[in-house]
């Protein structure tokens, strides 16, 4: 399980108990968050490796505010065994999907998250899980953003929320750095993402002074 590499039985009956506990906590959470925050955690006890927070869910806990209800993205994707220790606790695949009749979420396995360079660790239910940096979803979401540029779509507005949130304690060298490697490998979505960074931070800027 994710919680010791190369746990023994017992701790993995362990892992599997805990997890079917919380996984009976999510109907009752309060909130939609909430019940993705604590199937994070139940997965997290399940697999081998402790996945990453990343979408939606992550969107929400960096940037606050009700965001439309959505499923649990976490990466990477589990391993074979994996699969088989997800389902010993009643969840099944539907679709792209892993869910259980009783549970109001779901859970996604979209990639491989090794464009992740940085997670912080977040306690839930006193079980620490992974969430994505918010500087690298800062990044997913202008990398996104150039599908559509110069034309703003959704994911510019997502990005604009995290930037506006998290802006004084945010990594901006972190950031421009990476965005000056992507330039190096991918020029024409890096240079892209360049310009929708430059206009994300002076959109973040003229709304804080707009505030005093």
């Amino acid at each position: 399980m994710s919680t010791l590499s190369g746990s023994s039985d017992i701790d993995a009956k362990r892992d599997r108990r805990q997890a079917q506990a919380l996984l009976l906590q999510i109907p009752k959470a309060r909130s939609q968050l909430r019940r993705r925050l604590l199937l994070a955690v139940a997965v997290t006890k399940l697999l081998s490796k402790a996945p990453i927070v990343v979408g939606g869910t992550a969107e929400e806990y960096w940037a606050g505010g009700e965001y439309p209800p959505t499923d649990l993205d976490l990466c990477p994707r589990p391993t074979s065994s994996d699969l088989k220790t997800l389902a010993s606790v009643g969840l099944y695949k539907s679709g792209r999907h892993w869910t259980r009749d009783d549970l109001p979420v779901a859970v996604e396995f979209p990639g491989s998250g090794d464009d992740i360079e940085r997670t912080v660790i977040v306690n839930v239910s006193r079980v620490p899980i992974l969430m994505i940096s918010c500087e690298d979803l800062y990044l997913d979401r202008i990398r996104q953003a150039t599908v559509s540029w110069p034309r703003e779509n959704v994911s510019f507005d997502r990005a604009l929320e995290v930037a506006l949130t998290n802006y004084t304690t945010m990594d901006w060298d972190y950031v421009r750095d990476r965005i000056k490697s992507t330039i190096l490998a991918e020029r024409v979505v890096g240079t892209m993402m360049a310009g929708i960074n430059r206009r994300v931070r002076s959109r973040v800027r003229r709304k804080s002074i707009g505030q005093i």
